[in-house]
């Protein structure tokens, strides 16, 4: 007895609530700082498309890039700390991610800013996972919604401050500036973990499964170009991406019949025999279908349809964080409460009311209209988001958790994705087929469009006239797909509630 009790590990300190705020400011400006990074540089593109005398779809290779090596990254986050213990991970991953940035400012051709920015996604990959894990770590686990609404506020006032910040960097100063910017907090950041983030126990070891690591890669880096590419070369009309998704579809085969077969395969499978995690990862992608599409599409149609600048776009963005962090603020006051399944189906509905409202917006919505659905927004988004992590790891080992909430994190990503595009989609076509059918009522014979009927400015029979009408033609008709695209996602999320009684509530108490 005396033996063991001198061989046992000392005992961790006390988690006091000063050293908790230590281990959590590092952890939330990362968490920020990284979240932060996936929407400053798209302000950023056209200026970088200028610099590197490179086309649109060339350019877009730095956005597509960075998402693959992310995305890769973040499924191999479990098996990293593992490996080499989640302290080790979270520090590499966030002076990987300055070291990256540096380079990627001072890149002197697109094909190595591609490379920088393939390099800064695979170090900064592991970081949402890791800080998630370390946050439900730091609060018991009757505490895990205030653990996850207090780093919530960092994934939710990075999406907003990123085009604001982006957009005025780059138009004060230059777009190398808006990399320059990370590298200052990063060397801080790597200051702070290495002082006051615990360090934890490597997880049992297992040998690196090469095969299940390249069939993952192969997947997702096939999947993700269908994403970035699809629209623009008109989806399965073109055989390039008609080959670029059977090849993801046949590594996911590969991968699914690798990983129930293999001794020692990349993805833990142990993962998926907790009924909550897979529920988990089902819900988490249809809100992930739900969430990120409006915000895209509401970015366009302010931009397009009502012609507002992208300064005052990012201002009216505001109201969906501010929505945010205020629910972000209190969830954790509601779950202790309330079963999590409530709040999640009241997250979804203000999900559903809020898309609704944006699909009922004349040409020329007001900006109270915009705020208003934002903030009812920002509101459901956060709701349905806690509410439904702490049920999906509530019953999940805690040897197994930083692989579950990577695994989570990835198939958050793909279902943003699939979102993302599958809007542009509805509003692109939608857009074409609705100036088709308004341009037939164009004609001499409509009494609604007499001469007198007419605006001054509208005329038949000069050019300037005709095309008048056809800008109203194409206003109408971009307003409607975009009125019918959120429609579509207010019924989805309507539709995802009944689902939410599979759920199953966790009754253990402690860590």
């Amino acid at each position: 007895m005396t033996d063991a009790v001198a061989t046992a590990a000392p005992a961790a300190p006390a988690m006091t609530p000063f050293r908790r705020a230590l281990i959590m400011a590092p952890v939330l400006i990362s968490t920020t700082l990284f979240v932060l990074n996936q929407t400053n540089i798209v302000v950023a593109l056209p200026h970088m498309q200028g610099s590197f005398s490179a086309t649109t779809d060339q350019i877009a290779w730095v956005i597509t890039s960075y998402i693959v090596a992310m995305t890769i990254m973040t499924a191999s986050a479990g098996w990293l700390s593992n490996r080499f213990g989640r302290k080790t991970v979270f520090v590499c991953s966030v002076a990987g991610f300055g070291l990256a940035s540096l380079l990627c400012a001072n890149a002197p051709t697109l094909e190595t800013e591609v490379l920088f920015r393939l390099l800064q996604g695979f170090a900064g990959g592991p970081i949402l996972p890791v800080t998630q894990a370390i946050m439900l770590d730091a609060y018991p686990k009757e505490k895990a919604g205030t653990a996850l609404g207090i780093w919530g506020v960092g994934i939710t006032i990075g999406p907003v401050l990123g085009p604001i910040l982006g957009g005025y960097i780059t138009d004060e100063y230059s777009w190398p500036w808006v990399f320059y910017f990370n590298v200052p907090f990063a060397a801080l950041l790597v200051a702070g973990i290495i002082l006051f983030v615990p360090s934890t126990r490597k997880g049992q070891p297992r040998p690196f499964d090469w095969f299940g690591f390249a069939a993952l890669s192969i997947a997702l880096t096939a999947f993700q170009v269908v994403l970035a590419r699809g629209e623009l070369h008109d989806w399965f009309a073109s055989t390039e991406i008609i080959v670029e998704t059977a090849v993801a579809l046949l590594a996911l085969y590969v991968l699914v019949v690798h990983t129930a077969t293999a001794r020692h395969p990349f993805l833990d499978p142990h993962i998926f025999r907790d009924r909550n995690v897979v529920l988990g990862l089902i819900f988490i992608f249809c809100w992930a279908l739900t969430v990120n599409s409006p915000l895209v599409l509401l970015s366009l149609r302010l931009q397009t349809v009502d012609g507002m600048p992208v300064s005052l776009v990012g201002l009216l963005m505001s109201p969906r964080g501010l929505g945010g962090i205020l629910t972000m603020s209190l969830i954790g006051r509601v779950l202790a409460r309330v079963n999590p399944k409530y709040v999640i189906v009241f997250g979804f509905g203000m999900i559903a009311a809020a898309s609704w409202i944006m699909s009922l917006w004349p040409p020329h919505a007001s900006t109270w209209e915009v705020s208003l659905a934002g903030f009812i927004l920002g509101i459901g988004v956060a709701s349905a988001y806690v509410s439904l992590t702490v049920i999906a790891f509530s019953t999940i080992a805690s040897t197994l958790r930083v692989e579950a909430v990577s695994f989570y994190s990835l198939i958050l990503n793909m279902g943003s994705g699939v979102g993302i595009a599958a809007a542009i989609i509805v509003v692109s076509q939608g857009m074409q087929a609705n100036h088709e059918i308004l341009s037939h009522n164009i004609t001499v014979f409509n009494d609604l469009l007499r001469e007198h009927a007419l605006p001054h400015f509208w005329n038949y029979s000069g050019r300037r006239g005709l095309a008048a009408v056809d800008r109203e033609v194409g206003l109408q008709a971009a307003t409607i797909a975009f009125n019918f695209a959120f429609h579509i996602i207010s019924v989805m999320a309507l539709a995802i509630i009944p689902f939410v009684a599979f759920l199953q509530r966790s009754k253990a108490k402690g860590k």
